[in-house]
């Protein structure tokens, strides 16, 4: 199930079927990396928990997110798109049916117009979902991916999918640039490079020591790609792809250290044993020479 939201203000809201028409009338391409939109990509492991929201809602504004891809949503038909919306982003989400978890979301920024690609022959056992996007210089296509550890399908039939909508994108779209962002899982990176024609751009590790988030574009226009700790809790990191200056670390790193507390009859002892030190210095010598002498008695 395919829906889509859009949050217009604090105050106001307007809910909208997606588009799926297939037009391309417009276009513009401009290969100029500063247009490219700040990307981000997050396994939530779930949005549905307390705060998640407001956690992915920090992210998205602290670094200034056009597009995000959030995998394992967690979201049902129950679930109401309002409570998940972010100010100024629309959200188009599709949801894992007859199966608890998975899922996958698309938040667009409102400066960006944005509706669903669909496509003949889409699988609902595939949480693959495509968004197109009309930037200031050009068309992207915007493919979000959860592959799952134990899938229902076999991998294969996911390959040739990709392989399907990608010749499709670039036979209906030949100038847009094409993105396909998720979590891959054990989906073979060189499987989907050889099927996708393409280019992987992610090459650190996202959850313990597997490079499990990936994305994966047409044209090298991303000029840096950071691996960061998210605000939302998840047992993976984000993935953030953007051109300009170099982001900073919004989330400052936690550490738990022990002191030895040290109390007035320890300071007392200690001053008694300094004053009875007898420490003798040659004048000539040179201060560090001095020094040293102090510290090894």
């Amino acid at each position: 199930m395919l829906t889509a939201i859009r949050r217009c203000g604090p105050q106001q809201r307007e809910t909208r079927t997606p588009d799926i028409s297939k037009t391309s009338a417009g276009r513009v391409h401009v290969d100029d990396q500063q247009s490219m939109p700040t990307l981000y990509v997050l396994n939530a492991a779930a949005v549905t928990k307390p705060h998640a929201v407001q956690h992915l809602t920090a992210d998205l504004i602290g670094y200034k997110v056009d597009i995000a891809v959030i995998t394992e949503t967690h979201l049902k038909k129950k679930h109401d798109s309002q409570m998940f919306v972010v100010d100024g982003y629309s959200l188009f989400r599709r949801d894992r049916t007859g199966r608890r978890g998975g899922g996958v979301a698309v938040y667009v920024s409102d400066r960006l117009q944005a509706r669903v690609w669909d496509y003949p022959g889409d699988s609902q056992e595939h949480e693959l979902m495509w968004i197109k996007v009309q930037s200031a210089s050009r068309d992207i296509l915007i493919g979000a991916l959860y592959h799952p550890p134990k899938p229902i399908y076999q991998p294969s039939s996911l390959l040739d999918r990709l392989e399907y909508c990608v010749d499709a994108l670039a036979q209906q779209y030949p100038r847009a640039l094409i993105i396909l962002a998720g979590d891959f899982n054990s989906l073979d990176n060189d499987e989907v490079i050889s099927r996708s024609a393409l280019n992987a751009i992610v090459n650190q590790p996202t959850r313990g020591a597997n490079v499990l988030d990936r994305i994966y574009v047409s044209e090298l226009n991303y000029t840096s790609v950071r691996v960061v700790t998210s605000s939302v809790k998840s047992d993976h990191r984000a993935v953030i792809a953007y051109t300009g200056e170099p982001l900073r670390n919004l989330n400052k790193r936690r550490e738990r250290r022990v002191f030895r507390k040290r109390s007035p009859t320890q300071h007392a002892l200690f001053l008694q044993h300094a004053s009875q030190l007898q420490i003798e210095v040659p004048d000539d010598a040179d201060i560090q020479s001095n020094f040293d002498t102090y510290t090894q008695s």
